[in-house]
C-alpha cells in the first residue's frame, strides 16, 4: 500500500514562490484592489503600454517589497519571468475565465504555480 506524502504547506512565510502567488491574487481579490487590479489584467492583453504598466505594477506591488523583505536578488531576467507567471496567471483566471483555473481556490492556484515560480527563481 502507497504512504501518502505530506503536501507542502501553503504558509507564505515558508516558501517566496508561495509569497508571490499569494500576494499577487489577494491583489486581484481583495475588495479595496480588485477592480484596479482586473481593469490591467484585461487592458494588459490590448496595449502593449497598459501591458507594461500592469507590469510595472507587479514589480513595485508584488515583486520587489517581497523578494527586498526576505533578502533575494534576482536578475533582471528571473524577475521578468516570474512576473510573465503572475500576468498569466491573472489573464486566465480572471479575463479568459479558463476553467478549472478560473474557479480553483486560491490555495489550489498557489499549490499548482508556485513550483513553476521556485524553478524559476533558481535557475
Amino acid at each position: 500500500m502507497p504512504v501518502a506524502l505530506p503536501k507542502r504547506s501553503l504558509e507564505p512565510a515558508e516558501d517566496l514562490a508561495i509569497t508571490l502567488v499569494r500576494r499577487f491574487l489577494l491583489l486581484c481579490e481583495s475588495p479595496r484592489t480588485r477592480s484596479t487590479m482586473l481593469r490591467m489584467v484585461r487592458g494588459s492583453t490590448g496595449s502593449g503600454r497598459a501591458g507594461r504598466r500592469f507590469y510595472r505594477v507587479i514589480n513595485r506591488a508584488v515583486l520587489i517589497p517581497v523578494m527586498r523583505s526576505r533578502g533575494v536578488q534576482a536578475s533582471a531576467m528571473k524577475t521578468e519571468l516570474v512576473a510573465s507567471q503572475l500576468i498569466g496567471i491573472g489573464v486566465l483566471r480572471y479575463v479568459v475565465k479558463v476553467e478549472p483555473m478560473a474557479s480553483a481556490s486560491v490555495d489550489e492556484v498557489i499549490e499548482l504555480a508556485a513550483p513553476s515560480i521556485r524553478a524559476t527563481l533558481r535557475a
